[in-house]
């Protein structure tokens, strides 16, 4: 059936650390450039030039983001309006995550604010600045889905998870806020924040969940929107520890001596980020990824866990800590190289366990991203 839905190709920003960019017309301004490493050198006797490219794909210099935000004053209430600069300045001094939306999926990459300036204006109600990122990574990646929720946000009462309030320190006595959130307290009053740190997020508002409908809520024209929290730990809650290991590929016959499959990753990019999560009995195994092979001496019964950096870690247990493996354990195999790079596409997968009539399954976990 074709499908009639609106793309919006192009990127829309939501949301930097904590300020969210909920209404449509937030953004007045926005410009993202970027470019690539390779550099030539223009041969002297002879056409073209010479280039330093050691592979087909080229590797990214960090980008700029150049933005201007409008904010209109009466989207908060009364008794909050006069924290918003305060809060926005807060956020923009530290650095943290941008976050976007572009063809329907949710991306993010590191920023920071290189400078800003205010235009003046005598409009009343409103403030602008001019803002100037720095994307630092030159990349941006794919939100996990498990570990993204949102959360229904409304500007008007932007500071009631924040701690901005107005003291009137001319009063005589000044209590401080009860930090365990007991009620019935005579003197002191509750924290804003406890309210929000017992506020406990759902599968409801996870990105798994929302996904579908994500793109069309973002583009409304209002005021609304959504607050994008990342939160590892409830991920983990809420999906269980086996469900964020990534791709699940296992042995078809116990009889095997091997673990083999393909997987599929929608990475742009060519990542070498990524964990790889062999669980069950393992004796030597060699791994072989998109035809590059390592060999892990040793014999394991429990789970292993590799990093795209060499690092290894075992545990025979899931009541157990990880024990970090001494590097000499993993060793390069005739003519590969170290470490491995998943592609997008199709993906292949090879494990030698060399030992049989034990089950055996592979987890991969790869760090999706784009321009």
């Amino acid at each position: 059936m074709y499908d009639c839905r609106t793309i919006y190709p192009q990127k829309r920003y939501l949301q930097f650390r904590d300020v969210v960019i909920g209404a449509y017309d937030m953004i007045q301004d926005a410009d993202l450039s970027g470019g690539f490493k390779t550099t030539t050198q223009a041969f002297s006797f002879g056409h073209g030039s010479y280039t330093n490219a050691k592979q087909i794909q080229q590797y990214s210099t960090e980008q700029k983001l150049a933005l201007t935000l409008k904010i209109n004053y009466s989207m908060f209430s009364m008794d909050q309006k006069q924290f918003y600069k305060e809060f926005l300045y807060s956020e923009l001094s530290k650095i943290g995550k941008l976050w976007a939306i572009e063809n329907r999926r949710i991306i993010w990459t590191y920023a920071f604010v290189e400078s800003f300036s205010e235009p003046y204006s005598i409009e009343k109600n409103t403030f602008s600045v001019d803002l100037n990122f720095i994307l630092y990574e030159g990349i941006w990646h794919y939100a996990d889905e498990k570990k993204t929720f949102l959360k229904p946000y409304d500007a008007c009462s932007f500071a009631d998870c924040l701690e901005f309030e107005e003291i009137d320190t001319c009063q005589d006595d000044i209590y401080g806020c009860c930090i365990s959130c007991q009620k019935n307290n005579i003197k002191h009053k509750d924290c804003q924040k406890c309210s929000c740190e017992c506020d406990f997020l759902t599968k409801e508002d996870s990105l798994c969940v929302k996904q579908k409908d994500i793109e069309k809520d973002y583009w409304k024209y209002c005021s609304g929107g959504y607050q994008i929290i990342y939160n590892c730990n409830k991920g983990r809650h809420l999906w269980g520890y086996s469900k964020m290991l990534g791709t699940k590929i296992c042995k078809k016959e116990l009889c095997d001596n091997y673990v083999a499959g393909k997987f599929y990753s929608n990475t742009v990019l060519e990542t070498d980020v990524f964990t790889m999560t062999i669980i069950g009995r393992v004796e030597d195994p060699v791994i072989h990824l998109n035809g590059n092979a390592m060999r892990l001496k040793g014999i394991y019964d429990g789970e292993l866990l590799i990093e795209s950096n060499g690092d290894v870690f075992y545990r025979e247990d899931d009541c157990c800590d990880f024990d970090k493996l001494p590097i000499e354990n993993l060793e390069l195999m005739n003519c590969n190289t170290f470490g491995w790079s998943i592609k997008h596409g199709y993906n292949s997968l090879l494990v030698e366990t060399n030992d049989c009539c034990e089950p055996v399954c592979v987890f991969i976990k790869e760090d999706k991203i784009t321009y």
